[in-house]
């Protein structure tokens, strides 16, 4: 603390009246000043761990320059997992009420498009195609009576009224008969089926249900002998070609990706495209969602895989991102650094890591194209700086 001595004039020459406003506040403002602390200080960098040339090559220190970021030939590395795209699954459900009879697939089977993969016994069927071959009766018979009415129109035997009345039950039985062979349609009856039953009037209950696209078995909901409803879900098939990547990116690596940029997976051929960038980060983690797709991805990708993914970033902005060896990173009290050499020793220098390139990672902070950094001994150096050395510039 700083002490200042005023001197003041004698009490006797002082008086009520000789300290006026204007008088007062010179006096005030040096006394404050005179008894105020010091401005603080301006922060410091971290101290030089100083060691010389042969004790480095004793514990085998080595140093490698940086390089500026290559922004166009930089790529990220994002960590990641294979998940099913909204249009990649494929749900198999009941067409009508029923009990199933048999299961043809298993999970994890491969199907065919077209093939069957649930034998059901359904009286409700059974009644759509008593119902359909009554509608094919009343059809044939209206189409008949319509053209017998048209003949008599035609010969001035019977009135256009009558000619019309006959038509629009024509067509009502038209419009009914099509609605139930749609009804057997969609419960897995083809144009054959429906022909066959047409002519034989042969009725079934048993129907297979088939898969309408090719795929995986990745669910199965029921077991034989157990009764469903209609619209009640029988299988998830998992569509070929059609898994996503979901990549976490941290703010500043999602700020250097562009939609459409080239995505790589180890292990896959061909290269796949960012599709989507999440508009908010994560709550957990401060991350943000990077989505990709993969040509051909299930050949070489499992749904719920963990995966590591390179992307290509845009060029890099930042006139401080520069390339280092992984090596050379250091993490202490929280905080990554590089140890920069200088004369007499090394010194470490906050960085902030942004992505990768190639085998070195891409940093921003205060260094310089010329430095050298340490990729070899870092454990002495750090032990040194940690205080172990006889020879240390860290705080104590």
């Amino acid at each position: 603390m700083r002490i200042c001595l005023l001197r003041l004039a004698r009490p006797s020459s002082l008086s009520p009246h000789s300290f006026t406003r204007g008088s007062l506040l010179p006096l005030l403002l040096a006394f404050a000043s005179a008894w105020s602390l010091p401005a603080p200080a301006a922060a410091q960098a971290v101290p030089l761990i100083r060691m010389d040339d042969a004790r480095m090559r004793q514990a085998g220190v080595a140093f490698q320059d940086v390089k500026p970021a290559a922004g166009a030939g930089e790529r990220l590395r994002l960590p990641g997992t294979v998940i099913f795209s909204g249009k990649g699954q494929a749900l198999i459900s009941a067409p009508a009420a029923g009990v199933v009879q048999a299961i043809l697939v298993q999970p994890m089977q491969s199907v065919a498009a077209g093939r069957p993969v649930i034998l059901l016994h359904s009286p409700q069927v059974l009644e759509w195609q008593r119902e359909f071959i009554q509608a094919a009766a009343q059809l044939a018979l209206t189409a008949d009576k319509l053209k017998r009415d048209q003949a008599l129109f035609d010969e001035g035997i019977v009135a256009r009224s009558r000619l019309e009345e006959t038509r629009n039950a024509h067509l009502q039985a038209q419009a009914d008969w099509q609605e139930h062979q749609q009804l057997l349609r969609l419960a897995g009856l083809g144009d054959a089926a429906l022909r066959r039953l047409a002519t034989d009037k042969t009725l079934n209950p048993e129907i297979s249900i088939v898969a309408r696209h090719a795929g995986v078995v990745s669910e199965q909901t029921v077991s034989v002998g157990q009764r469903v409803d209609a619209g009640a879900p029988l299988l998830t098939l998992a569509r070929s070609g059609e898994l996503l990547l979901e990549l976490q990116a941290s703010r500043a690596q999602a700020e250097r990706i562009a939609l459409g940029s080239a995505v790589q997976v180890a292990g896959c051929d061909g290269a796949g495209r960012v599709i989507a960038k999440g508009l908010a980060v994560n709550p957990a983690n401060q991350s943000v969602s990077i989505r990709a797709s993969m040509p051909l991805a299930d050949k070489c990708l499992r749904a719920n895989q963990h995966v590591e993914a390179d992307i290509a970033g845009v060029a890099n902005a930042n006139a401080s991102a520069f390339a280092v060896p992984a090596s050379a990173l250091l993490r202490h009290e929280g905080r990554e650094y590089v140890l920069v050499r200088e004369p007499g020793g090394v010194r470490p220098v906050a960085v902030t890591p942004t992505g990768r390139s190639g085998d070195a990672l891409i940093v921003t902070g205060p260094l310089s194209a010329n430095a050298s950094v340490a990729v070899q001994g870092i454990a002495a150096l750090k032990g040194s700086w940690a205080g172990l050395g006889s020879d240390t510039g860290a705080p104590k």
